[in-house]
């Protein structure tokens, strides 16, 4: 009998800002579900009510103190591309319009994440800048954890 051995050279392709992304991410949806932004619908799973916290914690307040700053520039102009599935049903990228609200912004640090994790790096649009996109979600999770003290701290390990 022949055992073959898989070739796991593809994930090495990973960059320490996309792992640092990914491991971030994993915290901070931790920390937001554990001070109760979990959606309450009627399957009681444990998924982060993102668009409540975005109304309830940072609100435009947040978005004015960001907007102009130009360490978001490529994330806020020019957003991550969506992955679809076109009428082929094949893969594809759909544009994705300039951030203009807390909202939108939140959206575009996921889509980043969401990209990195769930197969987007295949055919990858935007493989020239991704370096840039993790880096800016990155700052963005930071100045909400600097912002939002409760999350900062849970996120830190100071229940």
């Amino acid at each position: 009998m022949t055992i073959h051995k898989v070739d796991y050279s593809k994930i090495e392709e990973a960059s320490d800002g996309g792992i640092l992304l990914f491991k971030v991410m994993m915290r901070l949806e931790f920390s937001l579900k554990h001070i109760g932004y979990c959606h309450l619908g009627s399957f009681p799973t444990a998924k982060v009510d993102w668009d409540r916290y975005v109304k309830e914690r940072l609100g435009s307040t947040f978005w004015n103190k960001i907007q102009k700053d130009p360490e978001f520039q490529v994330l806020i102009q020019s957003p991550p591309k969506k992955q679809i599935v076109n009428q082929d049903g094949r893969l594809d990228w759909e544009p994705s319009a300039a951030v203009m609200s807390s909202q939108c912004l939140i959206g575009a640090v996921r889509r980043v994440r969401n990209n990195l994790f769930h197969g987007g790096k295949s055919g990858d649009p935007d493989v020239d800048r991704n370096a840039t996109l993790y880096k800016e979600a990155l700052l963005v999770i930071d100045k909400i954890l600097c912002e939002d003290r409760d999350l900062g701290a849970i996120f830190s390990g100071r229940y």
